[in-house]
């Protein structure tokens, strides 16, 4: 079933094993361990009895309040919900003038951000998959791709993943989860006043919007685990025990 990265559920399109990737020192990410995923709420009931032989223990939940109320997950799940932004006030003021390169700057600005507002929570998701007694594990948002895609980002660096793998890893949701499959959000953003140029770049994945991110980490933190450490507070111990868990190590050579 986790021969192929993305799991064929008829619900949803972007829910991905994030096993398979080669890591620092020759190892490689366990396959069937964690998954990232779009909005579970939109499984079938065939889907759920696919979903139930993953054998996932536990569900990151990484959605609004509000979003959580109005589309409740099928599952039990864990609340964690990552923001790009303090509050209201800081995010940018939406116009019908907006232009698609001002669509890819507020991800950039909400991937940058949620580095700063919700590094708690991101520590939170990692310090869970670095526990045997809660994985296998799938974190999600609503399609996937933004809150979802920084904590893979940030797990695949922790994991000694190489950076351009990381963002082919943000950039695999275009190939998954196209327009077709996004109408409810383009309706929703329209109708907050987003240009239809602006709304159709935030439903994109631009690889430098999350580079800038992946960049945040070194420049701004100080690396992958001086954020984690740091920001996130996970301890050291807690660090080597999520790369215990999720690296298969690779042979070891003779001497």
């Amino acid at each position: 079933m986790t021969a192929e990265r993305r799991i064929p559920f008829a619900g949803i399109t972007n829910f991905r094993d994030l096993g398979g990737y080669p890591t620092a020192g020759g190892g490689v990410t366990r396959w069937g361990i964690v998954f990232r995923a779009d909005a579970l709420h939109k499984l079938t009931a065939a889907d759920l009895q696919v979903f139930g032989e993953l054998g996932v223990r536990t569900v990151f939940d990484l959605r609004s309040e509000v979003e959580r109320d109005e589309f409740p997950n099928p599952v039990e799940s864990l609340h964690v919900p990552i923001i790009g932004r303090a509050n209201a006030a800081t995010a940018p003021q939406r116009s019908p003038d907006m232009t698609f390169d001002d669509g890819e700057t507020m991800l950039r600005d909400i991937y940058v951000g949620a580095l700063q507002h919700s590094p708690l929570l991101v520590g939170t998701v990692l310090r869970g998959l670095a526990d045997p007694n809660r994985v296998p594990a799938v974190f999600h948002c609503h399609g996937g791709k933004d809150r979802t895609g920084v904590v893979a980002a940030v797990l695949l660096l922790a994991l000694g993943v190489d950076r351009e793998t990381v963002l082919d890893d943000y950039t695999e949701t275009s190939r998954h989860r196209r327009v077709e499959h996004q109408q409810d959000s383009l309706a929703n953003m329209l109708a907050s006043g987003l240009s239809p140029e602006a709304a159709g770049a935030v439903l994109g994945t631009p690889r430098w919007a999350m580079a800038a991110a992946v960049d945040a980490i070194d420049d701004v933190y100080g690396g992958i685990d001086s954020f984690l450490t740091g920001a996130a507070r996970l301890t050291a111990d807690e660090l080597s025990a999520l790369r215990t868990q999720l690296i298969e190590p690779g042979p070891t050579l003779p001497a």
